[in-house]
């Protein structure tokens, strides 16, 4: 990987050199630029672009996501996605970014699509002639949907439209990697009860006593994203995810309300928009525990984890998953139920596998704060969510649950 980053970075640094067209070589009485390019397969070489159009860029530390500066606006590409951001808008390409040997290239609807943004003049593409044509100055605008409105274009964007052909797709498999992510600790202890019980250690209880059971009687590797009371930022807990290709992300988390007298059982798993006020009040709370303060910044983590459509990708999985979880702790627990729910949570973005968010109980409930101080309770808890993975394990290999276009 860092090999790669280095290479990209390389050329794209040197892309960045600020090198203008030649107004006296290429432009027309009505203020268009006619630019040479070079189209391979489809494709143009990014650099050449940047060098043509005086186009800024700024890579991330993972090599993966891409943002690129012109005189009059800014765009985001993400490395091996389709989707193209502008102004809180997509756009999407006919194929996905490719990084081949260092160098990036991009489709060449790039040129309609991705150019008008950042240059603020329309672009048109003479692929016989091999060169760019730009309208005069403020003549395009990026033109694109809002993040509402891409489920409808899933069929397009899904990255198995873009595996080869002569790739068979794989037999259905069990679960090998599951990772547990333990909600809050450290500096952010989450909801606490009224005789001093903590969130964070609750649930880090929980999730030990479920990861013995998953090893030990189903036989999958098991990882923490903390394994005692200290912070674990956002990214790391996916990430860990992903770094380690688990099948299967679970976030265990304890509920609070105002309401003493509030109990019961809710499971989550992502969406756009929270599906009613209750849910979009959590995903408010649970972001900001992990430093996400809403508005722009909440917006942002909103866009990442729609790059890749991680999420979009195993929609259909996690809604399998989160209604067994839901179905079994109410079952086993004899709680209320609370359903199943889906909303903008921080902690669910970015995670390249099917994943969901369980709340197990209600501490602010203070007769269910007591239940759930007891190891009995909690081990009970952990039975439930681990008899959920284990019927969700059986239909992963009995093929019940497939990805499917939304």
């Amino acid at each position: 990987m860092a090999g790669r980053l280095l290479s990209v970075t390389l050329v794209l640094a040197a892309a960045c050199l600020i090198i203008s067209p030649d107004p006296g070589l290429a432009e027309t009485h009505t203020g268009a630029y006619r630019v040479p390019v070079k189209i391979t397969d489809s494709r143009i070489d990014l650099s050449s672009l940047m060098e043509s159009f005086s186009l800024r860029s700024s890579l991330d530390l993972m090599g993966e996501r891409l943002d690129l500066v012109g005189e009059e606006g800014s765009c985001r590409l993400q490395i091996g996605s389709p989707l193209l951001l502008s102004s809180g808008l997509f756009a999407v390409l006919t194929g996905p970014v490719q990084s081949i040997g260092g160098r990036i290239r991009v489709p060449v609807d790039f040129i309609t699509k991705g150019l008008p943004a950042l240059l603020g003049r329309s672009a048109s593409l003479d692929e016989a002639g091999g060169s760019v044509i730009l309208g005069r100055e403020g003549s395009g605008s990026f033109s694109g949907v809002s993040p509402e409105d891409l489920p409808r274009y899933a069929s397009f964007i899904q990255r198995d439209q873009y595996v080869p052909e002569e790739r068979k797709p794989e037999r259905p498999r069990g679960l090998r990697v599951v990772v547990l992510d333990p909600g809050h600790g450290g500096r952010t202890p989450g909801a606490r009860g009224s005789t001093g019980t903590l969130e964070k250690e609750l649930v880090l209880s929980v999730a030990e006593k479920l990861k013995t059971m998953l090893e030990e009687d189903l036989g999958v590797k098991v990882v923490l994203t903390r394994t005692a009371d200290y912070f674990v930022g956002l990214k790391e807990r996916t990430a860990i995810a992903n770094n380690n290709r688990a099948d299967l992300f679970l976030s265990i988390h304890a509920n609070a309300a105002f309401r003493k007298e509030v109990q019961g059982y809710e499971t989550y798993y992502l969406s756009f928009s929270a599906t009613d006020l209750e849910a979009s009040q959590l995903a408010q709370a649970e972001n900001r525990a992990l430093g996400v303060e809403g508005g722009r910044d909440e917006a942002s983590l909103l866009e990442a984890i729609l790059w890749d459509m991680a999420q979009m990708e195993f929609l259909k999985e996690s809604g399998h998953l989160a209604v067994k979880l839901q179905d079994s702790l109410v079952k086993s627990m004899r709680g209320q139920d609370r359903g199943v729910r889906q909303a903008p949570l921080a902690v669910l973005m970015g995670a390249r596998m099917p994943a969901a968010l369980v709340e197990v109980g209600f501490i602010s409930n203070p007769s269910q704060e007591i239940k759930l101080n007891r190891d009995s309770h909690q081990e009970q808890i952990a039975r439930a969510l681990f008899n959920a993975i284990a019927d969700y394990n059986s239909s992963l290999i009995r093929g019940d649950v497939a990805r499917e276009d939304l």
